[in-house]
């Protein structure tokens, strides 16, 4: 049959295979744009460490933070990224990027392979999941969390359906390298927890022991990996860290990617169906086991409850529908791997495709500057530059990582670590920033010498009326103003 010749296909597998891998870094080439603003402040706490030669234990880019405790925890990749930069310049970000979009389907594709998902299923399922997180992509470390969460879940879940339990002595190296790059390296920890503590959770809800669990030893390599997580330049101040995201609230009400899923967006719809499907798959499967359960529980509520965490129940749904899948079929070798020489031929056309497509679009330092001109305060910064103009600084929430980058002599009155701000301060700026009522009163604002502001918000409107100030510069992504 010609159906089974198709689908058995080294050529349209291929094929397949060159579709899922480029076309998220094809569309982000065509539409280039920084989205993430905190690269700005990632950029500069790089840069600060390679001069000063040892990492920040106060806060050194803004006026409230001045003095007070703030450990960057993601000091290890700032370090890479200034790097990046020094070397390739503006478009060292989007060759980060492309490399993001390339790797998180290849990551996913073989995470699903090694549960043993059958070809197809396996690139449809990496394929749907890379493009349901396609609005939280950029270069930034959540995004090397996305990579390591995706083996660390091939690590457990090759443990414990195979039995290859020396493979979670990997985790160790792991995580001693994720805690240094970004601080969601917990969310690893307590999966890696879930699956040690499997026999606890089983005697909980009277569950009958399933033979595949994890050996006691596991408890043994949770210890491991969380005193590796303790080997930072932080040591256990790193966990303050942790604790004080976790008090934060006001972020999910105030912050666009903090927020849950609007249904707007067609990938919201592609990434609930991955989890109907996982749903699905774990309700098909014949003796469900209860941290399946725990685990597609844990990353349901991260997921729903922001836009930014939505990876998480993505890589966990194609992982349990791969379990899923070989429980019920019970087969493994269906369908053969792909040969040596065609995933080198794979790479060869990928990397082909994707310079014809960097040359086709012309991605140079220039075009990236105009990028950031049209989605940040550059025309501001310039302005400010070259008047001279001096703080103290008054600016919005979103634009401060840009401005940490783009003004060093002057502190911004805020940005985007909230764990400098606290989630109080966030609130204020983000009910500042539409004008509600008792914004005149802002201490921060009474103290300022320097206004950078979006043009398009209220307070923008109502500073030009406040005699307390004068508008010098406008232009449509910022409006600057000056203590009279």
């Amino acid at each position: 049959m010609w159906q089974h010749r198709f689908g058995y296909s080294e050529t349209v597998k291929l094929l397949a295979l060159l579709v899922a891998f480029t076309l998220p870094a094809l569309l982000f080439l065509r539409n280039f744009y920084m989205s993430d603003p905190d690269f700005g402040w990632h950029l500069r706490a790089g840069e600060w460490i390679l001069s000063h030669r040892a990492v920040p234990y106060t806060d050194p880019f803004s006026v409230y933070g001045a003095g007070k405790p703030w450990y960057d925890y993601s000091w290890l990749f700032d370090i890479f990224f200034a790097l990046v930069y020094r070397i390739f310049g503006l478009k060292g970000f989007a060759l980060l990027e492309v490399a993001f979009r390339v790797a998180t389907p290849v990551f996913l594709f073989r995470m699903a392979r090694k549960l043993e998902l059958a070809f197809w299923p396996a690139a449809v399922c990496a394929a749907l999941a890379a493009y349901s997180i396609s609005s939280i992509y950029a270069p930034r470390p959540g995004m090397i969390t996305i990579l390591f969460f995706a083996l660390e879940l091939e690590l457990l879940l090759t443990a414990v359906n195979k039995g290859k339990f020396a493979r979670l002595y990997w985790l160790v190296p792991l995580f001693a390298v994720w805690a240094s790059v970004h601080i969601q390296f917990i969310h690893g920890l307590i999966v890696l927890a879930l699956f040690a503590g499997e026999p606890i959770l089983n005697f909980v809800v009277r569950h009958k022991a399933d033979p595949a669990a994890l050996p006691a030893k596991s408890w043994w390599v949770l210890a491991a990996s969380f005193l590796a997580t303790l080997f930072t330049p932080y040591g256990w101040h790193i966990y303050s860290t942790v604790f004080i995201y976790a008090r934060q609230k006001h972020i999910y009400d105030s912050i666009i990617e903090m927020l849950p899923m609007s249904f707007r967006q067609p990938f919201h719809f592609v990434l609930v169906f991955l989890a109907l499907s996982a749903a699905c798959a774990l309700g098909w499967r014949r003796n469900l086991r209860p941290v399946y359960l725990a685990l597609f529980a844990f990353a349901a509520v991260l997921g729903f409850r922001s836009i930014k965490d939505s990876w998480i129940l993505a890589l966990v749904s194609v992982a349990l529908i791969a379990a899923a899948q070989r429980a019920n079929t019970g087969d493994t070798a269906h369908i053969p791997s792909l040969a040596t020489k065609n995933k080198f031929a794979l790479g060869i056309c990928m990397a082909a495709v994707l310079a014809v497509a960097w040359r086709r679009y012309d991605v140079t330092n220039s075009w990236i500057e105009m990028g950031l001109a049209g989605s940040y305060p550059e025309a501001a910064v310039r302005y400010v530059e070259s008047h001279h103009l001096q703080g103290p600084l008054y600016n919005d929430f979103t634009s401060g990582g840009f401005l940490i980058w783009r003004l060093p002599s002057i502190p911004v009155s805020i940005d985007g670590r909230t764990n400098v701000h606290g989630d109080e301060r966030v609130k204020a700026y983000t009910d500042a920033l539409r004008g509600l009522s008792g914004w005149e009163k802002d201490p921060d604002l009474a103290q300022a010498n320097l206004i950078i502001w979006p043009a398009k918000s209220p307070l923008s409107a109502l500073l030009r009326c406040d005699p307390r100030f004068r508008q010098v510069f406008a232009d449509p992504e910022a409006v600057v103003f000056v203590r009279k």
